[in-house]
């Protein structure tokens, strides 16, 4: 029966599994300042010791916004609103065990005192000092949509 091209393609036995696709939430948050809040990944977690922007992992059902807004009064004791999260920019990363993207919203507004809950180390670094932060593969390509933006 010839094919139409309509049809799915059969399974390749040789070919690999794609990665499994993880979906994380960043945020930026900026003091009056203008600076940007970095936390240190802590001992103990994949890749400790690197600088990335607040945030976590994506839950079934749950949307990056209410993602972050958990994670946010989970890891650092503050409450903000999704009004108050503006979309930015994206990463996508090839890991070598699976695919990050990781939409990054910006924040000015919150509520509470930051408190590092979970043996994190904080920062407020200027734009233009973004770069000197030993970071994950995937949050560098942020670095350049951040400064021109702020």
């Amino acid at each position: 029966m010839p094919t139409t091209g309509a049809e799915p393609a059969a399974a390749d036995p040789g070919r690999a599994h794609p990665p499994r696709l993880v979906l994380v939430a960043a945020v930026a948050l900026i003091d009056r300042d203008g600076r940007v809040l970095l936390a240190r990944r802590p001992e103990g977690k994949a890749m400790a010791g690197l600088w990335e922007f607040p945030g976590g992992k994506v839950e079934p059902g749950e949307t990056p916004e209410a993602a972050l807004i958990r994670e946010l009064r989970e890891e650092l004791g503050i409450d903000t609103q999704e009004s108050c999260l503006a979309p930015l920019t994206f990463a996508s990363h090839a890991y070598p065990d699976f695919h990050l993207l990781m939409p990054l919203f910006a924040c000015r507004r919150w509520q509470g005192v930051l408190q590092p809950r979970e043996g994190q180390d904080l920062a407020w670094v200027r734009p233009g000092d973004l770069a000197r932060y030993p970071m994950p593969p995937a949050d560098r390509p942020l670095l350049p949509v951040l400064r021109d933006w702020l």
